[in-house]
């Protein structure tokens, strides 16, 4: 694994919530995985706040990265990949200016179940 973090998110009507992101990187691809600990919104209803504020967060770009989702409360009985479309947002403000800060924004989650190979390289 590369990368293992806590990933503290406001859900639904600002609702403290946190997931844990687990992050493998390989050959210039990111697979990220959202896995829901029972802290506040799931990762389901979350989803495009999460995979937005990731790419953002670590700078990646996401066309480089493959999303996925599980639940430790169902012992990872469902391992869902998740498929976005991106909203690329460019000249964001800032105090009352405009920069040339590029964002990108997950849309319109698609989900289906993702390939064991995948599931067993985040639980084991």
């Amino acid at each position: 694994m590369t990368q293992q973090f806590y990933h503290e998110f406001k859900g639904f009507i600002i609702h403290p919530s946190r997931c844990l992101v687990k992050i493998f990187s390989d050959d210039g691809e990111n697979l990220i995985c959202f896995e829901d600990i029972g802290e506040g919104t799931s990762v389901t209803n979350a989803s495009e706040q999460l995979a937005s504020e990731i790419v953002s967060q670590l700078k990646f770009n996401p066309k480089d990265c493959r999303f996925f989702e599980t639940y430790q409360e169902y012992n990872y009985d469902g391992f869902d990949e998740i498929e976005y479309d991106w909203v690329k947002k460019i000249g964001i403000h800032l105090n009352g200016q405009t920069s040339n800060i590029v964002e990108w924004e997950a849309k319109h989650p698609k989900w289906r179940s993702a390939e064991k190979e995948i599931k067993d390289l985040f639980i084991t």
